[in-house]
Order: C-alpha cells, then structure tokens, then sequence
C-alpha cells in the first residue's frame, strides 16, 4: 500500500490513477444509464385492419388449407351472434384546470357545455377525470387549493348529475388538487367520488362485456407544496392494486385502470406494470400531450398493457372515446365540439371458403342530432356503399362478403381503408374517414418519443441527466489538478483555466460547495403541507406525519443544475478563460451579458419564495447557491 501511495505522487502514478478513475466512471455511468434507459420493446401490434377474435382464428400459413366447416344454419348463427353482441363505451377527461374569477367564466362555462350536452347525446357506462380539476395556482407559482375553483368544478358538473342520476362520475386527484393539502379535504369536500379506492365493476347489456375500473391514486401524502411533479404509490395501495387487477381478472371482466400519473412518473418500491399486466388498458393524463409535443401519446409494454396519455381539456379540449368491444379497448380522441363522432368498434374476420371472406363491422355512431342512415364503403368496395344496420343504441353493423384470390385467401388479406356516411334527421350527411386517428382499425404506430417518455422511469433519467452534468463539471476541475503532464494535448487556455481554479483555494473550496451542496445538505426547513413542518434532502422529504421518498426530488434538482449550478460554473470557466490569455473586449462583454440574465432568473425565483412563500422553483436552496454564485464570480 506505501509503495502504491508513493507511486501516486509521481506524475506517472497520476496519469495511472486517472485513467483507472476514468474508465470506473464511464462504466457506472454507462450502467446507470442502460439501467434508466432500458424501454421495453413495444408489442408489435398485428398488421390487420381488424380486431383477432381467438375462437375464430384460422391459420395464415400457405400450407394450412383446414378451415372449419360450418353448415347453413351454423354459419348464420355465427354471423348473428357477431351481429349482436353488445358493446360498452366510455368517457375519459384529463387535466380540467378549472380556475376562479371573472376571466376564467367562458372556460368554465365551456366545460359546462361538454358535461351537459355531449355527454347527454355520448351517455357512457361511466365518465373517468383523471385528475387536476382545478388549477390550483395564485400569480402562476403559489401553490394553495382555492375553495372558489372547486365551486365552479361542483357547479359544473353536480347540477348536472342531480338532474339525470344516470352517469356514474368516477374522478381522482392529480397533483394540483393536492397542493398543500394533509388528507384530501378540498378533494373529499368537492369531488363525486371522494374515497379513490373504490373499484367499480360497470356493464351495458347481458351480453356485452362487463368492466371492471380501477382507480390508481398516486398523488402525494400529504400533498407538499412542491416536489409534485412525480407521483408516489405506497406499499398498501401497492397491494391494494393488485388484489383489485386480481379479482377482476379472476371474474373474466375486462380490466381498465385510470389515473393522473402516467407509470413513468410514479415512484414505488414495485413495478406497477407488472402490477397492471392483467389489466387491457391504464388510462392516464399530467403530461399534457408531452408538453404539446406528442399527440397522440401511447404506447404498449412488454406486459401487453396498453397506456393512453389523453391530451388536456385546459388548452386543446380533449376527451377520449374509449369503445370494448369482446375483450378488446378500442379508442379514439375527440376535440369538443365535434360531430358526429364515428369510432370502429371492432371487426371480425370469419372465412367459410378459400375464396370467401365474410367481414363483420361493427360501429358505434354519436351524433348532436337523430341519426337516419349510416352507411360505409371499404377499399375493395369503393363506389360500393353497404347500408349499417342499428343493434342497439349507438351500435350499427354492416356485414361484407368479398370474394377473393386463392392466394388472398390463405395469406392476410385485410381492409385498408374505411369511409362512413352519416345521414341526419335534418338531411345533412357527413362522410368521415374511420380508424387512421385511433385503435382498433389498421391501428397507428406510437412515435419513437411517446414510447420512450412512457416507457423510461423518468426519475432515473432526471437523475443520469444531472450526475451527468455534475460529472462533467468535476472532470473539468480534475484536468487543472491532475492532469500537468498533458497540458500539451489541451488548448492552453483551457488548461489554464482549469490550473487558475484549482489553485485559487477560496475559488475551488466554493466550487466544490456550490456543486456538491444539493447532494448532501437540507434544501429547505419549515412548513410544507398546511401546519405540518419538514425537511428537504435530495434523498428523502421528512414531514411531521411521513416520510417521502427522495427520487421526488430528482426533476427539481435537475432543473436547477440546468438554470443555476451548470450555466454559472460555466461562464465562471469561460471568464477564466477570456483573463488568462488575451482576451476579447466582445467576449468577455457577452459572457458578462449572460452571467447578468442568469442572475436575474435567479433574483426572479428567489423574490418568490421570500414574497409570495412558493417553493416552486427551490427559492432557498436557489438563494444559498446564488449568494455563492455571486462571492466566486468577485473572486475569479
């Protein structure tokens, strides 16, 4: 060990120890990082245009030429059962952000609208909000619930509901009903469902499926005043999600799961994919189409679980159409108002010969005024309009028999594109091109992005992102402490730089705090859920009533490593640069420019911590590293 240490002061000794540190730190990172990145590969969804029942699946292959055999009266029988098997319909809303004054009436009045109009011509088996009713939010950053938002929430929908009595209205929180809040009081006091455990078995006729919805609560408790983004599942409603997937997988019911928080911005100790595995769809919302990036968001996991992101209600008005049909969700989004609204339900594929291929389509069709006529075409049929027939309720079915090649036949031969005419009692018509913007018919591909931001732990991926940058910034430090001898493999003022800052012992010990303190030290004492008083550490938040786990942390410690810690250890680097060599009035004036803008951000978020008391933007913790930004940039 002696003769290790004194090779050590050698410089060959530290060349040696850096590149073995070197290559340690690009393996952990390398593994942290596939760790966090790891996206289960999508299903490949099949290339049909229809919906596989499993009874009547016959075989593809070339070389398969058994097909059943059916008489007469046995093949009406199963044409007629396709016919009128029943179907049942649902609604999803997400991200209301429902607000109170004066300038937020039209908003609250359109949403009126929707509750009294559109879901009185849609009437679902049951209407699913999926979280943030209200906004939540005083001067855009103070996080407190408003007793008047959730009046116009409880005026826009209870007066409704006290009317009719035949819409089961399942909401839960998302994370800004939930600010500042101990137990749910505002939630409890205003919502229609105000325990969210409870799980609700729903059914539209004997012979149509029965659905079983799940409620997946992952919104915070108690709800802090910051630190939201993510959502957190206990161990007992772990369990208690579990059991209820269980049980009604076990009855033969299709299970659907809702919630705020999409599974990659839950935090748990156990994977709550696998928990929904069992369940055919988890309906979700909060990231708002991707921020407006993504539309549509969906994906499916490995587990054969299909996740839907409904875009807001707030900006884009929104709601989604959810149809199943047997044993498959379908889906289609749907921008209010919008008539008529025409979804594929499903279609069944039956072959009675090698040439003979029998396609039942089923439709379900909601319109603003009574429905005459529906009538459809397919892409062998174009020219070729085939009347639907009315089942039930909004349910129509056409049947098509098309002859086909040997050849078509025995390989996959499916229905490209489908067009739907819509005749009214006012003798207006609407044709409508069905299936390209949802599922169940010739179903679109998720984009690379939407798979990805659904499928990561987000929170690994704040994390990799900021230890990243972090890393980076200490390797910088390292190359002026260390690494003398390859002074020549560098720009000089590069090196320089680096040599100034190492050897400045003040400079260097406030680097080392300013980069490192988020890491270890509290972030912030005092109240954070009404009288309940805690404190923040990047690895755990501790109130007086429970413990939070510290991965809630990981968005807001990347946000101010990409607005603070990083932008400031940079322009401390590049003013190091610009005085140790000969610098450029232009440069150095514009690094001063940007140090100034930098500064002012940080003078913004620090103003509303000490005013308005939010704690949105790590107003203490900001203010700490701020008064040390400002000490090194004298120094330097």
């Amino acid at each position: 060990m002696a003769g290790l240490l004194a090779r050590g002061v050698a410089g060959r000794g530290r060349r040696l120890y850096l590149l073995v540190a070197t290559i340690l730190f690009v393996i952990s990172m390398s593994l942290l990082m596939l760790k966090a990145w790891t996206i289960p590969r999508p299903v490949p969804l099949p290339d049909v245009g229809f919906v596989w029942e499993p009874a009547q699946r016959f075989s593809l292959h070339p070389e398969d030429h058994t097909l059943p055999t059916y008489t007469q009266k046995e093949w009406e029988e199963l044409i007629q059962r396709d016919i009128q098997r029943g179907v049942l319909w649902l609604v999803q809303v997400s991200d209301i952000h429902l607000r109170g004054g004066e300038e937020a009436k039209e908003e609250a009045q359109f949403f009126k609208q929707f509750v009294d109009d559109t879901l009185t011509y849609i009437r679902p088996a049951a209407v699913l909000v999926t979280g943030d009713l209200t906004n939540s939010k005083t001067f855009g950053v103070k996080l407190a619930e408003l007793p008047e938002e959730w009046g116009v929430y409880q005026r826009a929908v209870k007066e409704k509901l006290s009317r009719t009595n035949t819409t089961l209205w399942l909401d839960l929180p998302g994370n800004h009903d939930n600010f500042d809040e101990v137990e749910h009081s505002h939630f409890r006091a205003h919502a229609l469902q105000p325990e969210m455990k409870i799980t609700r078995v729903v059914s539209r006729s004997k012979d149509g499926p029965n659905v079983t919805l799940v409620p997946l609560d992952a919104s915070l408790r108690p709800g802090i005043r910051a630190f939201n983004f993510l959502g957190h599942l206990t161990q007992q409603h772990f369990h208690d999600l579990q059991e209820a997937v269980k049980r009604g997988v076990n009855r033969g019911d299709v299970v659907v799961a809702y919630g705020h928080y999409p599974s990659s911005t839950i935090v748990s100790r156990g994977e709550e994919r696998g928990v929904l595995a069992g369940a055919a769809a988890y309906l979700c919302g909060h990231l708002h189409a991707g921020l407006g990036l993504i539309d549509i968001m969906w994906t499916k996991h490995t587990s054969d679980l299909l996740e839907l992101e409904l875009a807001d209600w707030t900006h884009r008005h929104r709601y989604r159409l959810v149809v199943v049909d047997g044993g498959e969700v379908n889906w289609l989004d749907v921008t209010h108002p919008t008539w008529p609204v025409v979804m594929l339900a499903g279609v069944t594929r039956h072959q009675k010969t090698h040439n003979t291929l029998t396609y039942v389509i089923r439709l379900v069709v909601f319109s603003n005024e009574e429905v005459s006529d529906v009538s459809l075409r397919v892409d062998d049929n174009i020219g070729h309009w085939t009347e639907c027939q009315r089942v039930l309720g909004p349910l129509y079915v056409a049947t098509l028999t098309l002859q086909t090649s040997h050849a078509a036949s025995t390989h996959a031969y499916f229905i490209k594109t489908l067009q739907v005419l819509v005749g009214n009692s006012s003798g207006s018509k609407s044709l409508l091109r069905v299936g390209m913007t949802g599922v169940g018919f010739q179903p679109p591909q998720p984009s690379p992005f939407a798979a990805f931001v659904l499928s990561i732990k987000l929170h690994s991926l704040f994390l990799v992102m900021y230890l990243s940058g972090l890393a980076l910034c200490l390797l910088v430090l390292m190359l002026g402490k260390y690494l003398v001898c390859c002074d020549h493999l560098l720009p000089k003022r590069f090196h320089a730089a680096s040599l100034s800052l190492v050897h400045n012992r003040p400079v260097f010990n406030l680097i080392m705090v300013f980069l490192l303190y988020p890491l270890v030290g509290p972030w912030y004492v005092g109240p954070l859920a009404r009288d309940q008083y805690g404190v923040v550490f990047m690895w755990g938040i501790f109130v007086t009533s429970a413990s939070l786990p510290g991965q809630l942390t990981f968005p807001d410690v990347f946000f101010l490593g990409t607005t603070l810690q990083f932008p400031v250890f940079t322009l401390l680097y590049l003013k190091m640069m610009l005085r140790c060599g000969s610098p450029l009035p232009r440069c150095l004036g514009l690094v001063k420019v940007l140090a100034g803008v930098t500064g002012l951000l940080q003078v913004t978020a620090v103003l509303t911590w000490l005013v308005l008391d939010s704690l949105v933007l790590n107003g203490p913790l900001r203010f700490f590293l701020s008064v040390i930004a400002l000490a090194m940039w004298r120094r330097v």
